[in-house]
């Protein structure tokens, strides 16, 4: 969730951030972030380093973190929480306030794993 309001369209074909979690997707859509863009990388699961010189790459053992830390299926919130703190046009705003946006009162036992895996990310 990214807004409170309608969002236009959902497809970019050039966006600003990529998130890639896995080989295909970096290899699809790199050449797609603009000039200037961010790309997040799972080093976990991607080995390959991001060929172009023109955006900004971090690289995040989103997965190995999650295994880690018992949360082994929010290695995508992990990378949500450092694409937050690394991306100043976000807004970063009380964690709190978003995941009781996100997370329905009957998920309500999922809220501290989530709040959990984006303050790990976050403090990357």
């Amino acid at each position: 969730i990214i807004s409170d309001t309608a969002v236009g369209s959902p497809i970019v074909s050039n966006p600003d951030i990529l998130i890639a979690m896995n080989l295909p997707s970096l290899d699809k859509y790199e050449n797609s972030v603009v000039k200037g863009g961010t790309i997040f990388v799972d080093s976990t699961l991607i080995e390959r380093k991001v060929e172009r010189k023109d955006v900004d790459v971090y690289y995040v053992p989103a997965t190995q973190v999650a295994a880690d830390n018992g949360i082994p299926t929010l290695a995508n919130m992990i990378i949500i929480g450092k694409v937050m703190k690394e991306c100043e046009d976000l807004s970063h705003g009380d964690f709190n306030k978003v995941l009781g946006k996100v997370v329905s009162a009957r998920k309500q036992n999922l809220y501290d794993a989530n709040f959990k895996a984006l303050e790990l990310g976050k403090n990357m």
